[in-house]
C-alpha cells in the first residue's frame, strides 16, 4: 500500500476544480468525501468497497480524490515510506494548501490521524523540537483568519490573507523537510509528522482546524451535487467549496475597474413602433443532452443520486432560459417591435426523455408565453445532439433571420438593430473571439436556408473523415477514431472549430456587420483574416458571412476580463471601442453578455460575495424574472 506518488500529468488537470466534481464519476467522488468525513468523525469504519476500485485509479482526474482513497488505507494496512515522499514533492508542490483547503478534501485531518496512531503505537516522547517553527506557522495562520472573520473582513480579503499565509507556510515546510541527502523512508517520516524529532503533527491538526472553518464558511448545504438540502436548484453545489470563485470575483473586479467599464447597463431609449411582417425574425437556443445529463449517468445505472443531479442541472437550464428570454422581452420593451418567445429546440439521443419536474417547468414557460418549445427529430446516431440542434437553426420555418444565442447570455439592449442591419445581403455572421483569431458559436446570426441546411449536414457527415490538425485552434480534430466513440470524442474545441472551417470554406467573407446595414472590412479583423485566407475558400460559395461587433458576444468571465485589461488582446479592445454602443455616456458598451466555460456560469455563484458586478446582472434580471413570471417551486431562489 502506498499513499504517494509522482504527478507528472496533474498539468492537463483543471485548476479550478480540485474538488472533482465535474467529472463523469462526480457522484462517487462525493460519496467518498462523505465517507472520509464520517471517518474522522468517528461515525463509520473505513472499509473498502467495490465502488472505491471504480476511482481509485482516477489519478489525472481527481488526484486529491486518490490521495484520500490512499490516506484511508492506510488505516487498515501498512503505510510504504519509500512511496511518501513522491506524494509531498509531487501532489503538494503542485496543488498549494490554500487550494486543498478550499476543495473540501479531508486530507489534513486524514494525515493528523495517521500521526496520532502512530505517536500513540510508539514506545518513546516525541518533542517540538527543531519542527516547532513549522507549526507555530500553521497556528499563525490559523489565528489570523479567526482574528479577520471575527472582526467582519470581506471574503476577498480574508481569503487573500491566508492564501499569502499559507504560501509562507508551505514554503518552510519544503525547505525544512526536503531531506538532502537523507534516506528516503527517514524523509517521508520527517515529512509525515512520524519523526519524534521533526514533527509535523500539530501542523496538521492545525490545517485540519482551518479547513473545517472554511467549508463551515463557504460549503453549501446540499443534498446531492446540485441540488440544496431545502430543494433549490444550486449547481455550486457541485464544487465542494465556493471560495475559489472568490478569486475570479477579485480578478474580474480588478479588470472592470481597469478597463473603466461601469457595472451597469444604460436603460436603451424607446423607439418609435416599425411595421413589419410578423414572424419574420426570431431568436433561438438549443438544449442538448450534451448541456442537460454532462457528466450524469442518465441511463438509470447510476442510482437515484445520479437521477437527482441530472433533474437539478435540467433546472438549473431552466432557470438560465427563464432569465435569457426574460432579458430578452425586457430589451425589446424599448425596441421597435418585439421578436416573439425565445425558440428553444430540445435535441435529445435515443431513449432519453426530460426529467418531470423539467419538463413541467418548461412547458410552464411555454405557456406564459416566454419561450416556444420546438422537440426535434432524434438525431443520427453519427451526430451528436448538440451539432444537430444547431443544424436545425437553418431549417426554414417561415423566419427570415433567426439569432442564436447560448443560453450562458444575458441581452443587455435591444437587438432588433442587428436583424435591421442583417436584412440585406447576410445569410451569417458571429463573433470573434477575444483573440479574434476565430469565432465564437454563442451568438450567430443566420438565414435559414433548405440549401445551406443540406450543405452543412453534408459537412458534418463528412467530418469523421477530417485528420490533422485544426487551423483554429492547432488541437487534433480527433482524440480517438470517432467510429469507436461515436462521434463524441472531438480533439478539437467541440463543435466551433468545425463551425470556424466551414464558414471559411464555404461563404464569402465580406467583414463586420455595419449599424446602416452591409459589411466591411475592419483593422482589427487581421488576425482572423490570415487564418482564414492560409487555405482557399470555395469557388461557389454558399453565401455571404460576416462578423458580428464584438459587443454582441462579450466575454464577461474573470479571465476574459483580465486579458482585455492586460491588453492581451488588444484587437479586441479596438473592436470594442469602435462598436455600436461606443458613443454612450455612462453605459456599459455592449449589447450581450456571454459566460463560456463550464465552471464560468454566473449561476453557479450561489454566494454572492463570489460574484462580479457582471454576474450580478445576471443575478438581478434572474431575481425580476422570477418575480414576473412564476418560476417552478423547487427551483426558486437559487441563494
Amino acid at each position: 500500500m502506498w499513499i504517494g506518488w509522482f504527478l507528472p500529468p496533474v498539468a492537463a488537470y483543471h485548476a479550478h476544480d480540485h474538488s472533482c466534481g465535474w467529472t463523469n464519476k462526480q457522484v462517487l467522488w462525493r460519496r467518498l468525501r462523505q465517507r472520509a468525513d464520517a471517518v474522522l468523525a468517528g461515525a463509520t469504519a473505513w472499509s473498502r468497497e467495490s465502488w472505491v476500485d471504480q476511482i481509485a485509479e482516477e489519478l489525472v482526474n481527481c488526484p486529491l480524490g486518490v490521495h484520500v482513497i490512499e490516506l484511508l488505507d492506510a488505516e487498515t494496512k501498512s503505510l510504504d515510506l519509500s512511496r511518501s515522499r513522491q506524494m509531498g514533492f509531487g501532489l503538494y508542490n503542485v496543488v498549494s494548501l490554500w487550494n486543498i483547503a478550499l476543495t473540501g478534501w479531508p486530507t489534513f485531518g486524514l494525515l493528523h490521524r495517521l500521526c496520532r496512531r502512530a505517536f500513540a503505537n510508539s514506545t518513546g516522547t516525541h518533542r517540538p523540537a527543531r519542527g516547532a517553527f513549522v507549526v507555530r506557522a500553521a497556528q499563525r495562520a490559523r489565528r489570523r483568519y479567526e482574528s479577520n472573520a471575527s472582526r467582519g473582513v470581506s471574503d476577498l480579503e480574508l481569503l487573500h490573507s491566508l492564501e499569502v499565509d499559507l504560501n509562507q507556510l508551505r514554503s518552510s515546510w519544503f525547505a525544512r523537510f526536503d531531506g538532502g541527502g537523507a534516506p528516503v523512508t527517514e524523509v517521508a517520516t520527517r515529512w509525515l509528522g512520524l519523526d519524534a524529532m521533526e514533527p509535523s503533527c500539530e501542523m496538521w491538526a492545525e490545517l485540519a482546524t482551518l479547513q473545517r472553518q472554511l467549508r463551515h464558511r463557504f460549503e453549501l448545504p446540499c443534498a446531492s451535487g446540485a441540488r440544496r438540502l431545502d430543494g433549490a436548484v444550486c449547481p455550486g453545489c457541485r464544487l465542494a467549496a465556493q471560495g475559489f470563485w472568490l478569486d475570479e470575483r477579485r480578478v474580474a473586479e480588478a479588470a472592470l475597474a481597469q478597463l473603466g467599464l461601469p457595472g451597469q447597463p444604460e436603460e436603451p431609449a424607446a423607439r418609435a413602433a416599425e411595421r413589419r411582417a410578423p414572424g419574420a425574425w426570431a431568436t433561438a437556443t438549443v438544449l442538448t443532452s450534451e448541456d442537460l445529463f454532462r457528466s450524469i449517468r442518465h441511463d438509470g445505472q447510476g442510482g437515484s443520486e445520479d437521477w437527482e443531479d441530472a433533474t437539478a442541472i435540467v433546472l438549473a437550464y431552466v432557470d438560465a432560459l427563464r432569465t435569457l428570454a426574460f432579458s430578452l422581452r425586457r430589451a425589446g420593451r424599448h425596441g421597435a417591435a418585439s421578436l416573439g418567445p425565445l425558440l428553444v429546440l430540445l435535441s435529445l439521443r435515443q431513449g432519453e426523455a426530460l426529467p418531470q419536474e423539467a419538463r413541467e417547468s418548461l412547458e410552464a414557460l411555454e405557456e406564459q408565453g416566454l419561450i416556444q418549445l420546438l422537440h426535434l427529430p432524434i438525431p443520427p446516431q453519427h451526430l451528436w445532439p448538440r451539432a444537430w440542434g444547431k443544424l436545425q437553426l437553418w431549417q426554414p420555418r417561415g423566419y427570415d433571420l433567426v439569432l442564436y444565442l447560448d443560453a450562458d447570455i444575458l441581452v443587455l439592449d435591444d437587438l432588433t438593430s442587428l436583424f435591421r442591419a442583417a436584412a440585406e445581403g447576410v445569410d451569417a455572421a458571429a463573433a470573434l473571439t477575444r483573440s479574434m483569431m476565430g469565432l465564437n458559436g454563442g451568438v450567430m446570426l443566420l438565414r435559414p436556408s433548405s440549401h445551406i441546411f443540406h450543405a452543412l449536414r453534408a459537412s458534418l457527415e463528412e467530418l469523421p473523415s477530417w485528420k490533422g490538425l485544426s487551423r483554429w485552434t492547432g488541437r487534433p480534430w480527433w482524440n480517438t477514431p470517432p467510429e469507436t466513440s461515436n462521434g463524441s470524442d472531438f480533439g478539437s474545441y467541440g463543435d466551433q472549430d468545425h463551425l470556424n472551417e466551414w464558414l471559411a470554406t464555404s461563404f464569402r467573407f465580406a467583414g463586420e456587420l455595419q449599424p446602416g446595414g452591409g459589411c466591411a472590412r475592419q483593422p482589427w479583423q487581421r488576425a482572423y483574416v490570415d487564418v482564414r485566407d492560409a487555405e482557399p475558400g470555395s469557388k461557389q460559395p454558399l453565401g455571404t458571412f460576416c462578423t458580428l461587433p464584438v459587443g454582441f458576444n462579450f466575454c464577461a468571465t474573470a479571465g476574459c476580463l483580465d486579458q482585455l485589461a492586460s491588453k492581451e488582446h488588444h484587437l479586441a479592445l479596438e473592436s470594442l471601442s469602435h462598436g455600436w454602443s461606443a458613443g454612450r455616456s455612462q453605459a456599459l458598451p455592449v449589447q450581450v453578455l456571454h459566460w463560456p466555460g463550464a465552471l464560468r456560469k454566473p449561476w453557479q455563484r450561489c454566494l454572492s460575495s463570489t460574484r462580479s458586478r457582471l454576474d450580478e446582472l445576471w443575478w438581478k434580471t434572474f431575481q425580476e424574472a422570477c418575480l414576473e413570471v412564476e418560476p417552478p417551486s423547487k427551483s426558486e431562489g437559487l441563494e
